[in-house]
């Protein structure tokens, strides 16, 4: 290489890094249009349709490789831990309103997943969690599931909420659920977009600064 053996390897790994993002951007396509599954995703849907040994390695857009996996009942911790590094606005655009801490019982309600009709995923960088996105079937309508998410503001903008948005997408369609539902404040551009970027065909209802999305 005639610029040196260091600039050779930062150029492959820039080249590997373009290469799997164009894989990640080509398998979404195809997803979204609803093309044949491959074998690789047709493990991951098998991965998917059981949390019991699910683990994955996601990349996100600036090549940064993290882990997703489901919550446990031992996060309690790396909840409270996550929560109080969020900033008091992505607070806010998660719960809706102003939460300065969570209360036992709403840590209980948290980490109550079944796997079925209460399923959340979290993204975490070693051992700790960075972002959990979560889902719950609605009891009036069993085909319904609302969806809520909370990210980490240094790893928002990364790609997070949709890589989140998209398994639970595809475990939600393996116990029947066909809908997703969210109630997303008017002013968290952010969120509605990853909504919109997903390809989600979406109805709002904007009522009191909150944006109802299904």
């Amino acid at each position: 290489c005639r610029d040196g053996p260091d600039s050779c390897q930062t150029n492959r790994c820039a080249k590997q890094q373009e290469l799997q993002q164009q894989v990640v951007t080509i398998s979404r396509l195809a997803y979204l249009l609803g093309l044949e599954q491959t074998s690789a995703s047709k493990v991951m849907t098998n991965e998917l349709h059981s949390l019991d040994n699910f683990s994955r390695d996601v990349l996100l857009r600036d090549g940064t490789v993290l882990q997703m996996r489901p919550l446990r009942q031992t996060d309690r911790e790396g909840l409270i831990a996550l929560f109080k590094r969020c900033s008091p606005e992505t607070i806010r655009y998660r719960f809706l309103r102003m939460v300065t801490s969570l209360p036992d019982s709403q840590l209980d309600q948290l980490v109550s997943v079944d796997g079925r009709s209460h399923v959340a995923l979290v993204i975490t960088q070693g051992e700790t969690i960075v972002a959990v996105g979560r889902y719950f079937v609605l009891e009036e309508h069993p085909d319904t599931a609302e969806v809520s998410f909370l990210v980490e503001d240094a790893f928002q903008r990364r790609g997070i909420g949709t890589i989140l948005l998209d398994a639970l997408a595809e475990f939600a369609r393996r116990h029947d659920i066909t809908r997703f539902a969210a109630d997303v404040l008017a002013d968290n551009r952010l969120m509605l977009s990853v909504f919109r970027k997903a390809g989600y065909a979406l109805t709002a209802n904007i009522s009191y600064g909150v944006t109802h999305l299904e």
